[in-house]
C-alpha cells in the first residue's frame, strides 16, 4: 500500500512548522522582555498555520487570515508601548484572536460567524488545540514502518514528560539530584534548562495541535450555542417602554441646548459644580446609553413573530427616535470630558473614556443599520466588535501618553499649573516627551521632574528581540542626562523593569 503523499506532505509541515515556532518561541519570549519578539513569534506561529492548510491541499479561508493577520499586527504593538496595562491587553486580544483562529478554520466567509461565540474562545480553544495535539503525538509512532520501532517511540513519548516532571519535583527534595542538575545546568545557558524545556513543551502542545487542525480540519466545527427560548414581549408593551425612555431621553437632550455656552453652575440655585457637571456627567451618560441600548436590542430579542408590519414600523421609527437621543447624548458627554481637560487636564482615563464613547457612537450607527432591515443579524455583534478591536488598534501603536503631556505642558503655558505627580506615574511612553519639554514648565514643577529623574535609573540594555521603542527612546533620552542628585529615594520608588 502506497503512502498518501499529500498526509506525508502536510504531516512534515505540522510537525516542522510546530518545532520551529516553539524553538524559536523559547529562544526570545521565555525569560525575556516583551518588545518585538512577540510579534516574530505571533507571525511565525501563523505563518506555520497557514503553512500547514497549504501542505494538505486545503484552501487557506479569508477569516482564518484576517484573525492571524490581525492577531500579528497587534503582536508587534507590544514593542510600541511600555505600558504594563496596554501590553496585557495585547496579549489578551492575542489569545482571544488566535483562538477564534483555531475555532473557525474551514468557515470559508464571514456570515456565520457570531461574536456570541467570544465567551467560548478561553475554554474550548485550548481543549481543541491540545486534543488535536494528543492525536498527533499518538499517531506519530505509526509513521515508522517496523512494529519494535513504533514501540519504542510511544514509550518514549510516554516516558521522557513523567522523567522530566519527576526530576523538577525530587530536585528539591534530593541533593544529590539537585547537585547533577545544577551541574548539568552550568553547562547550558544561564537559564534553568528545565523551566525551557517546559517553557518548549508547552508552546509544543499549543502550536502542534493549531498546525494539526489547520491541516487536518475540511469544514468548521463552530460551537453550538444553546437556543435560549424567551418570552415575548407585546407590541403595546415594547411601545410604552420605547416611548417612556425617549420621553426622558428628549427631555434631556432639549435641556442640552441651554448648555451649548454655559453649563449647570451658572444656574441661580443649581447647586452642581463645574466639576461634578463635568466628571459625573460624562460617566453617567455614557453607562445610560449603553443601558439603553441594551434595551432596544432587548426588545428586539423578545418581538412577537406575529407582530404586523404597520406595527414593527412604528415600533422601529421609535427606536430610531432614542438612537437619535443616545448619539446626542454621547456628544454631550463627550463635550463634557473635553470640558473637564480644559479645565483639569489631560490624562489616559479621560481619554480611554473618549475611546468608548466613539465605539457606542459607531456601534449605535450599525445598530440602526440593523433595524432598518427589520431584525438584528448575527452580523451586528461582530461588526461592534471589529469596531472595537479597530480602536484598540489604533490605540495600541498611538503614543497616547506622550500625546498628554505635549497637551499638559501646553495647558501650563496659559494656566501655569501641571500635575507633576500623574506625569511621573506614566509609562516609559511619556519620559522622553517629558525630559525634552521639561523646561517649560513652571520653576516649580521643573524642580520635581529633576528630582525624579535624578532618582529614575536608566532603563538597562535588552537582547536584540527585546527591542522596544519605548524603551530605546527613554535610553536614549537619559545617556545625556545631567542628573541633579536624588533628594528621596523613597518618595521615587519606582524601579527599573530592567534592573
Amino acid at each position: 500500500m502506497q503512502p498518501n503523499t499529500t498526509d506525508t506532505a502536510s504531516t512534515t509541515a505540522v510537525w516542522i512548522g510546530a518545532a520551529l515556532a516553539s524553538a524559536l518561541g523559547a529562544t526570545i519570549l521565555f525569560d525575556a522582555w516583551p518588545g518585538i519578539n512577540w510579534g516574530i513569534w505571533v507571525a511565525l506561529a501563523s505563518g506555520a498555520v497557514i503553512f500547514a492548510r497549504g501542505r494538505s491541499g486545503k484552501p487557506v479561508d479569508m477569516p482564518v487570515f484576517i484573525l492571524l493577520a490581525w492577531a500579528t499586527v497587534l503582536a508587534f504593538g507590544l514593542a510600541a508601548t511600555d505600558s504594563e496595562f496596554v501590553q496585557f491587553l495585547i496579549i489578551v486580544s492575542d489569545a482571544m484572536l488566535l483562538g477564534l483562529a483555531v475555532i473557525v478554520t474551514g468557515t470559508p466567509s464571514w456570515s456565520s460567524l457570531s461574536a456570541s461565540s467570544l465567551p467560548t474562545i478561553p475554554f474550548l480553544a485550548p481543549l481543541r488545540v491540545w486534543n488535536a495535539s494528543a492525536r498527533e503525538v499518538g499517531a506519530f509512532p505509526r509513521r515508522f514502518s517496523s512494529p519494535r520501532a513504533r514501540s519504542i517511540v510511544r514509550g518514549l513519548l510516554l516516558t521522557l514528560p513523567i522523567l522530566l516532571v519527576l526530576i523538577a519535583l525530587l530536585r528539591d527534595a534530593d541533593p544529590v539530584i539537585a547537585w547533577s542538575v545544577d551541574r548539568i545546568t552550568d553547562l547550558l545557558p544561564r537559564s534553568s534548562i528545565l523551566t525551557r524545556l517546559a517553557f518548549f513543551l508547552f508552546l509544543l502542545s499549543l502550536t502542534l495541535g493549531a498546525n494539526s487542525i489547520s491541516a487536518r480540519q475540511a469544514e468548521a466545527q463552530l460551537p453550538a450555542m444553546p437556543k435560549v427560548t424567551s418570552r415575548t414581549i407585546g407590541v403595546t408593551e415594547q411601545k410604552i417602554v420605547l416611548v417612556g425612555v425617549a420621553v426622558v431621553l428628549w427631555i434631556f437632550v432639549l435641556l442640552q441646548v441651554s448648555y451649548l455656552f454655559h453649563s449647570p453652575p451658572s444656574a441661580v440655585g443649581s447647586g452642581v459644580t463645574f466639576a461634578d457637571y463635568a466628571r459625573q456627567g460624562f460617566a453617567e451618560l455614557s453607562f445610560a446609553v449603553t443601558i439603553v441600548g441594551g434595551i432596544v436590542l432587548g426588545l428586539e430579542a423578545t418581538r412577537p413573530a406575529d407582530a404586523g408590519q404597520e406595527a414593527r414600523r412604528s415600533l422601529v421609527m421609535l427606536e430610531a427616535a432614542l438612537l437619535i437621543a443616545l448619539e446626542l447624548m454621547l456628544v454631550s458627554a463627550f463635550r463634557r470630558v473635553i470640558l473637564y481637560e480644559q479645565a483639569y487636564g489631560f490624562t489616559a482615563a479621560r481619554l480611554f473614556a473618549q475611546a468608548y464613547m466613539v465605539v457606542m457612537a459607531a456601534a449605535l450607527v450599525v445598530l440602526w443599520l440593523e433595524l432598518r432591515k427589520g431584525s438584528i443579524s448575527v452580523a451586528f455583534a461582530r461588526r461592534v466588535a471589529v469596531i472595537a478591536l479597530a480602536v484598540f488598534t489604533v490605540w495600541v501603536y498611538w503614543n497616547y501618553e506622550a500625546w498628554i503631556v505635549n497637551r499638559n505642558i501646553d495647558r501650563s503655558h496659559a494656566t501655569g499649573k501641571f500635575d507633576s505627580e500623574y506625569a511621573t506615574r506614566l509609562s516609559r511612553d511619556a519620559v522622553p516627551t517629558l525630559m525634552a519639554r521639561r523646561r517649560e514648565l513652571p520653576i516649580a514643577e521643573q524642580r520635581k521632574i529633576d528630582s525624579w529623574l535624578g532618582c529614575t535609573p536608566s532603563p538597562g540594555d535588552r537582547r536584540w528581540f527585546e527591542w522596544n521603542r519605548s524603551v530605546a527612546a527613554t535610553r536614549r533620552a537619559m545617556s545625556g542626562l545631567s542628573r541633579v542628585p536624588c533628594p528621596d529615594s523613597s518618595r521615587y520608588n519606582r524601579r527599573s523593569r530592567d534592573d
